[in-house]
C-alpha cells in the first residue's frame, strides 16, 4: 500500500479524528493545569511530569485505536471475504507451503496491507515518543558536571533563609561589629551545612539600591517579602544586662507575621562575644533542622575578633589597592586559621595580574585542613581559574552560585564565566531569568548591575537576538555614561543596520564623555562593520577617529598611538600602521598584541622576512599564566596570511590554555571572519562544551 492510499484510508476510518481528540485534549489539559498549578501549590516540575505522561501515552493510545476501533472492522471485512485471522504458531507450513507472509509482531500474522502500514506508523510514533521522553528526562532529571547542564536549586520547597541585621540595643556603637559577626557566623553555618539558600543583609541592601521604586511599598521589609520571598526569616537583637552581653534571636515565617520559634538567649562577657555567637549559632542550626535530621557542625573555630573587625573595615577599600592587601595580611597575622582574608589576598593578586603569586597562595591554602565544603569548592574554583581550566571553573562557580543565587555579585560572575570562559550564551540567558527577583532590577547605579546587563546583552547578540538588548536598554543610548550598556547597543544596532541609532549614541558619547572613550567607540564600530562585511561604512568611522588626531597639536599618548595604529591597520593602510606599531613595540617590547599586529603589517607591506622574525620573537615572550595569548597572536598572524591549518592549530592551543571568548576575539575577531563557517573553527568555539 502506498502512503497516499494509507492516509486516505486512515481518513475514511476516522483515525486522524481520534488522534486529534487525544492531542487537543492533552493541549487543553496542559493549559488548565498551568492555571491551577500555582493555586494548588504544585511545583513547576509537575508540569514536566504531565508532559511525560501525555507523550508516553500517545503510542499506547494509537494502539488502542487499532485494538478497539480498527481491528473489529478488519475482522468483519475478512470474514465477509471468507478469510481467517490465525496465530503464527498455529500455521503448519506443510498445509500451506506457498504462504510467504512475514511476521511483523511476535506470533501475529498480518493479512491486510493497511494493517502492515498502520503498525509501521505505530512503530514510528513509539520511537518518536521514546526519543522525546528521553530528551526531557535528560534535560530535567539527569545532573551532569557539564556547563551545558546548568542546574539550579530545586523549587519543590522554599528553602530560602533570610538572615537580617541584628539590632544593637547596647547604646554602644563600638559593639555594632558584634551584630555583623553574629549574622556572618549564622550564614556561615547555614551554607556549610547546606540547609538552604541564604539571603544576607548585603543582598537585601543590594536590592534596596537597585530595585524599581514602583515595585514595592514603603515598608522597609517589602523587598524581602514581596520580591526575594524567603521561606524563613531570622531576626535578632543584643543588649547589655548586668555587665554581660545578651544575644537573642527568633525564626519568623517568610511573611514576617508569625514567629515560628524563639531561640533561647545566650550571654557572655562583653570582651568575648565569640562565645555568645558560636553558642547562638549552634542553637539556631539545631532549630532549623527537623527533629529526625542529623547534621555536622562546621568544625573550624570562629575567627579572632580583632581580625574580623579588620575584614569589615576593608569592605570599602578597592581590592586592587595595596591598602587592601595590608589589611588582609594583618588579619592573617592575628589569626592564621582565618580563611576569608586568605581568599581575599588571592583575589588581590589575581586582579592585579600576579598569577604566579596567586597560584602559590592557592596551593598553600589547598594544603590546609579545610573542613567546610564551601571553602573546598572556592579553593577548587580558584585553582581552575589560575590554571585556565575553564570548564572546571564554571562547574565550581555554579555550586557557589547555588549557595547564594540572589547575590548580585554571584549572579554577575556566573554569567561572565558562562559567556567568556566557556562560550555558553544560552546558559547566560537561563541564569539571568531564573531568579524572578533579578528580573525586577531596573537600575544601573551599581557597576555590578551594569556589567550584568552588559553580559546579558552580549549573550543575546551571540544568540542572534540583537532586538532583545535594544528593547531592554535602548533608553540608555542617549544618556550620560553607561558605557558598558552603550557598547551592547552599538553591537546590536550594527547587526540590525540602524546607522542613525549608531550615530546618535556616538554623538552622545562625544558630548558627554571624553575623547578616549569616543575614539574607543569609533574603533569598535570600525571593527564591527568590517566584521559584517561593510568596509566602506567601517572606514567612515575609522576616518572619524583619525581625523580627531589631526585637529590636535599635542604629542600623542601611548593610548592614542595605539588607537591610531589600530585604525590604520583595520583601514588597510599598513605602511602607516607599521610606523606606529614599531613605536609602540619600542615602548613595550614584551607586548604580545603589538608584536603580532606589527608582524601582520610588515607581511602586508612586503617585509615577509622581518615579519617572520617578529613572529619568532613572540615565542621568546612565552611564560606561564598567559592563558593562550601567544598562540592566539600566532593564530591571528596565520589567519591574516591565509594559512588555515596553522590558524586552527594555534586557536585550539590558545583556547585549551584558557584564552577567553572576550569581545573582539574568536567569532568576534575581524581577522577570523574567513574561517567562522569551518567545522574546525566551530570546534574551537565549543571546546569547553
Amino acid at each position: 500500500m502506498q502512503l497516499r492510499e494509507f492516509v486516505k484510508e486512515c481518513h475514511q476510518r476516522d483515525v486522524f479524528k481520534h488522534l486529534s481528540i487525544y492531542i487537543v485534549s492533552g493541549w487543553v489539559l496542559i493549559q488548565v493545569f498551568s492555571e491551577i498549578r500555582e493555586p494548588f501549590g504544585l511545583p513547576k516540575i509537575s508540569m514536566t511530569y504531565l508532559l511525560l505522561v501525555l507523550i508516553a501515552g500517545f503510542p499506547f493510545y494509537t494502539y488502542l485505536i487499532w485494538r478497539y476501533r480498527l481491528k473489529p472492522a478488519e475482522q468483519d471485512s475478512d470474514r465477509s471475504n471468507n478469510l481467517k485471522i490465525v496465530r503464527g504458531e498455529d500455521v503448519d507450513p506443510k498445509e500451506n507451503p506457498t504462504d510467504k507472509t512475514k511476521k511483523h509482531l511476535p506470533g501475529i500474522r498480518f493479512y491486510s496491507p493497511f494493517q502492515k502500514m498502520y503498525f509501521a506508523f505505530l512503530t514510528f510514533i513509539f520511537l518518536l515518543s521514546l526519543g522525546s521522553v528521553s530528551w526531557i528526562v535528560r534535560a530535567n532529571f539527569i545532573t551532569e558536571p557539564d556547563p551545558g547542564a546548568f542546574t539550579f536549586p530545586s523549587e519543590d520547597r522554599n528553602d530560602k533563609v533570610a538572615v537580617l541585621s541584628f539590632e544593637n540595643n547596647t547604646m554602644n556603637a563600638d559593639l555594632d561589629v558584634v551584630g555583623k559577626m553574629a549574622v556572618d557566623w549564622i550564614i556561615h553555618g547555614i551554607t556549610q551545612n547546606e540547609m538552604g539558600q541564604v539571603i544576607s543583609p548585603k543582598v537585601l541592601e543590594q536590592y534596596n539600591t537597585v530595585m524599581k521604586a514602583s515595585i514595592v511599598s514603603d515598608d522597609e521589609n517589602s523587598i524581602l517579602t514581596e520580591v526575594l520571598k524567603p521561606g524563613k526569616v531570622i531576626t535578632g537583637k543584643y543588649y547589655l544586662s548586668n555587665g554581660k552581653l545578651l544575644i537573642q534571636c527568633a525564626i519568623l515565617d517568610g511573611n514576617m507575621n508569625e514567629t515560628l520559634e524563639t531561640i533561647e538567649p545566650v550571654s557572655c562577657a562583653t570582651d568575648n562575644p565569640l562565645e555568645c555567637i558560636e553558642e547562638l549559632k549552634q542553637r539556631l542550626l539545631g532549630s532549623l533542622l527537623g527533629e529526625k535530621e542529623r547534621w555536622t557542625l562546621y568544625e573550624e573555630e570562629p575567627p579572632n575578633y580583632e581580625a574580623y573587625k579588620m575584614i569589615l573595615e576593608a569592605e570599602n577599600v578597592d581590592n586592587t589597592d595595596p591598602e587592601y592587601l595590608r589589611i588582609m595580611n594583618e588579619a592573617i597575622a592575628l589569626d592564621s586559621n582565618y580563611f576569608e582574608p586568605k581568599m581575599h589576598r588571592i583575589t588581590y593578586y589575581y586582579n592585579i595580574g600576579e598569577f604566579g603569586k596567586t597560584d602559590s597562595l592557592i596551593q598553600a591554602l589547598a594544603r590546609d585542613d579545610l573542613k567546610g565544603s564551601r571553602q573546598k569548592n572556592i579553593v577548587k574554583l580558584w585553582n581552575a581559574l589560575v590554571r585556565g581550566d575553564n570548564k572546571k571553573a564554571f562547574t565550581y562557580l555554579k555550586k557557589e552560585y547555588n549557595w547564594e543565587p540572589d547575590d548580585l555579585n554571584n549572579n554577575s560572575s556566573t554569567m561572565v564565566v558562562a559567556l567568556q570562559f566557556v562560550n555558553r550564551p544560552e546558559a547566560v540567558d537561563s541564569i539571568y531569568t531564573k531568579q524572578l527577583a533579578m528580573e525586577k532590577i531596573d537600575s544601573l547605579n551599581c557597576l555590578t548591575c551594569e556589567y550584568r546587563f552588559y553580559t546579558k546583552g552580549m549573550a543575546d547578540i551571540a544568540l542572534g537576538r540583537p532586538e532583545v538588548p535594544i528593547e531592554m536598554f535602548g533608553k540608555y543610548g542617549t544618556v550620560k555614561e553607561f558605557y558598558w550598556v552603550k557598547d551592547v547597543l552599538l553591537y546590536a544596532f550594527v547587526r540590525t543596520g540602524e546607522r542613525d541609532k549608531v550615530d546618535e549614541i556616538l554623538t552622545t558619547v562625544k558630548l558627554t564623555g571624553n575623547n578616549k572613550i569616543w575614539r574607543d567607540k569609533c574603533l569598535l564600530l570600525g571593527k564591527q562593520f568590517l566584521l559584517q562585511g561593510k568596509k566602506e561604512v567601517s572606514d567612515s568611522y575609522l576616518d572619524l577617529l583619525l581625523g580627531s588626531f589631526e585637529m590636535s597639536d599635542k604629542e600623542l599618548t601611548e593610548v592614542e598611538l595605539e588607537q591610531m595604529a589600530m585604525a590604520h591597520f583595520y583601514k588597510g593602510d599598513y605602511p602607516r600602521a607599521v610606523k606606529h606599531l614599531e613605536e609602540l613595540v619600542s615602548l613595550n617590547p614584551d607586548d604580545i598584541d603589538f608584536n603580532a599586529f606589527l608582524a601582520m603589517s610588515l607581511w602586508k607591506t612586503g617585509g615577509v622576512e622581518k615579519a617572520e622574525e617578529v613572529l619568532e620573537q613572540l615565542e621568546g615572550l612565552r611564560t606561564d599564566y598567559q592563558y593562550g595569548a601567544i598562540d592566539y597572536a600566532k593564530a591571528r598572524y596565520h589567519a591574516f596570511t591565509g594559512n588555515t591549518d596553522l590558524t586552527i592549530q594555534h586557536l585550539i592551543r590558545a583556547v585549551a590554555a584558557g584564552k577567553r571568548y572576550n569581545p573582539g576575539t574568536f567569532h568576534d575577531d575581524v581577522l577570523m571572519r574567513p574561517y567562522r563557517d569551518l567545522d574546525a573553527f566551530q570546534n574551537v568555539l565549543t571546546f569547553w562544551h
